[in-house]
């Protein structure tokens, strides 16, 4: 079955229209509104680029009957193709073709169930692939950002950024691990512009730091000789510092003592000398060196440490190096004022702090830079061949943070997937079943086929409705084809009345639905669209034609001689009538009929549905179509012509040509013309005058259209037809 039909930028067709189709499709629409257009899509296998035709399966024929149909078999030669169909005496082989072709039905709808499964399954995958791929684009919103460089062409589309997510987990071995710091430290060096090669720093030797820490001089005690007679005396009062500091004083001329401001001899001057001989001064100088050697090591250590604090390389964080430069700085001051002290008073005993555990400290961190800057030195010098291991460990990462979600993802879809595989090799069995079917089914066929019977039923139905004139015969230069021939035996083809033409293009469609141009596939499904079947017939054959598409949806209503849907286009309201009427006690199923109305204006063709049937009657569509707002330019003066006609002359039995006289000038024209118009047309309710006026004189016809009403006492009857309130 057709399941949509979109028509866009084709003839009137300039903005989009969309319908869904049911089994039975009733279009009304006037003369030029697009129901032509609507039949010739239906009917095409090459359709325009914005227009669609949406069909289930594609083992349908379409059987189209409009003017393409009439010129591709009437007019283009003289010979019809006979109509194949199958014989009355073979009622075994026919039991056969319904079992077969009833079997084909039973498969194609267990295919339709199955297929309609597969695409439940595609509409869980499609869900499922929908999930993931959000979860993988929470992903790319949270690091996005820090890695755009490396996910160029990923960032602006959840499916790219889904399918390369999927990929790459395919890749992983599901074992390595990357951390997101180290990853942006390495992305931020290979995509940095700025990034370039940094020199490493020497770490301190621990070794000779310490050697600058230990020294036996600073605990000993650093005193003058003993064998100075007077060293018994400095020894006692342990006053060794505070003599030394006072021989600076004996070399004043007045010779006082610098201690007691007495006269002092050169005999206790020489003793004390004495005492402070070469060794203490050696012991002495030994340690003015010592303070001076530690403190210029250590204030290169500092140096050297600040200098690395003061680097500014970009890619190490000194923010623990300047804490730690800060406790050695401050440990080697003490130590300094330590040392200061024993210079001051050689004789005390001093002991100093190790340095050793902050410069291992130190040195610690000074590694770590190393270790950070050889990396960053190694991928400058290879930043695109890094760039390519950066995006590599990138994808490792993001698909380890969602490693449970895919797991769950590839689960389900290889589930479903099998499902479907193992469901379309149901399907695959079933259409072999139905091809083998069909072969055997045009074999039967073949065997019981004729274009004889059409010509029988053809020529009683002419002869019936007074077509005697001429008669369908099969033409003996040519089988399996017609002629349509005088009574004389000539041909009557390029003679036929409009009238004629159109009865016998009509029943040769029609019996083509029960049979086929071919020996084979007169019992296949099929579609059937009917564009316009009434035109130029008289009551008579208007009601054989219309019974006639009763029977075909009749057909279709109970799913019988394979017609699967109908589509019904007509601009004839008796015609439409009749074909939608069920009778006094029987509705349609609303999911079985689709109601429409095809309508133009200012050249723009639209389609409106309706739940229900929307025309009740002849006369009333045309006053619903009169009082209409956009009421057509093409059909506006025919309109008010019909309704005249209809309630005043056959209904009424009104003489309204009197009222013409009571008019005068313009109006008096206008009025005129149109019961002129009524005069000169013929009274059957299909038949259409085309004139065409502008607004204005659209309003100008209706207003005496109205008078006309008004002045033969009527007016009532208007207002009730246009719903205009006393």
């Amino acid at each position: 079955m057709i399941e949509k039909i979109k028509i866009y930028n084709v003839a009137t067709y300039t903005k989009p229209v969309e319908i869904t189709p049911r089994k039975l499709n009733f279009f009304y629409g006037s003369n030029g509104s697009g129901k032509t257009t609507i039949s010739k899509l239906l009917g095409s296998n090459l359709l325009p680029g914005n227009c669609e035709v949406k069909v289930s399966h594609n083992n349908v024929r379409t059987l189209v009957y409009n003017k393409q149909f009439v010129e591709d078999n009437f007019q283009q030669s003289s010979n019809l193709k006979g109509i194949f169909t199958l014989g009355q005496d073979s009622i075994e082989q026919q039991q056969q073709l319904k079992s077969l072709q009833k079997e084909n039905e039973d498969k194609q709808k267990s295919i339709d169930i199955k297929t309609k499964k597969i695409k439940d399954f595609d509409d869980d995958i499609k869900t499922k692939k929908h999930e993931i791929s959000e979860k993988c684009w929470t992903i790319q919103r949270n690091i996005g950002e820090s890695f755009s460089s490396a996910l160029i062409g990923y960032r602006n589309s959840k499916q790219k950024f889904s399918d390369k997510c999927l990929s790459a987990y395919e890749e992983w071995d599901k074992t390595t691990i990357v951390e997101l710091e180290d990853l942006k430290e390495k992305y931020n060096i290979a995509y940095s512009q700025s990034s370039t090669i940094h020199p490493t720093f020497l770490t301190i030797n621990v070794a000779e730091s310490i050697t600058f820490e230990i020294s036996d001089l600073l605990t000993k005690v650093i005193s003058g000789s003993i064998d100075s007679p007077i060293s018994q005396m400095i020894e006692l009062l342990n006053s060794s510092d505070w003599v030394r500091q006072g021989l600076r004083y004996l070399n004043n001329e007045d010779k006082k003592c610098p201690f007691c401001q007495q006269k002092i001899s050169n005999e206790l001057k020489q003793e004390i000398e004495k005492y402070f001989d070469e060794i203490y001064k050696i012991d002495c100088k030994n340690l003015n060196d010592f303070i001076e050697k530690y403190n210029g090591y250590y204030s290169q250590v500092l140096t050297r440490i600040n200098e690395i604090i003061e680097s500014n390389v970009p890619i190490i964080d000194v923010s623990d190096l300047k804490v730690k430069y800060r406790l050695l700085k401050n440990l080697i001051e003490l130590n300094l004022k330590e040392l200061e002290k024993k210079k001051q008073h050689p004789s005390n005993i001093i002991s100093i702090d190790t340095a050793k555990n902050l410069i291992i400290e130190i040195n610690n961190i000074i590694k770590s830079f190393n270790v950070t800057i050889k990396s960053n030195n190694l991928i400058v010098k290879n930043r695109e061949q890094e760039k390519k291991k950066t995006i590599s460990r990138l994808w490792k990462y993001i698909v380890s943070e969602l490693k449970k979600d895919i797991e769950l993802y590839l689960t389900f879809i290889r589930g479903k997937e099998k499902a479907k595989s193992s469901i379309s090799g149901q399907v695959r069995a079933l259409e072999l079943e139905i091809e083998a079917n069909k072969k055997q089914i045009e074999t039967i066929e073949d065997s019981l086929t004729s274009v004889s019977p059409t010509i029988t039923d053809i020529n009683q139905l002419l002869e019936k409705f007074d077509f005697g004139g001429f008669s369908l015969k099969e033409n003996l230069q040519q089988k399996g084809t017609y002629e349509i021939v005088r009574n004389d035996g000539t041909s009557a083809t390029n003679t036929l009345s409009e009238g004629e033409y159109n009865f016998i293009t009509f029943l040769y469609f029609y019996h083509l639905v029960y049979g086929s141009q071919e020996k084979t596939g007169i019992t296949s499904e099929k579609i059937i669209v009917i564009d316009d079947p009434i035109s130029s017939l008289d009551s008579n054959v208007l009601f054989i034609v219309s019974t006639l598409v009763k029977n075909l949806l009749n057909d279709c209503r109970k799913d019988q001689n394979g017609i699967l849907q109908m589509f019904i286009l007509t601009h004839n309201i008796y015609f439409y009538k009749e074909i939608t009427y069920l009778g006094s006690r029987d509705t349609y199923s609303p999911n079985a009929v689709l109601f429409g109305i095809i309508r133009k204006l200012e050249n723009i063709s639209s389609f409106i549905e309706y739940q229900n049937n929307p025309i009740e009657s002849t006369y009333q569509l045309l006053w619903k179509e009169l009082s209409d707002d956009n009421l057509s330019t093409v059909t506006s003066f025919n309109t008010m012509r019909r309704i005249l006609e209809y309630y005043f002359k056959i209904i009424g039995d009104v003489d309204y040509e009197k009222c013409v006289d009571e008019f005068e000038g313009q109006d008096k024209l206008v009025c005129k013309s149109l019961i002129s118009c009524i005069n000169d047309g013929s009274h059957y309710i299909n038949d259409d005058f085309i004139i065409t006026f502008d607004y204005e004189n659209i309003n100008n016809y209706k207003k005496i259209f109205r008078m006309i009403f008004k002045k033969l006492g009527h007016e009532p009857h208007y207002k009730m037809m246009m719903k205009i309130a006393n």
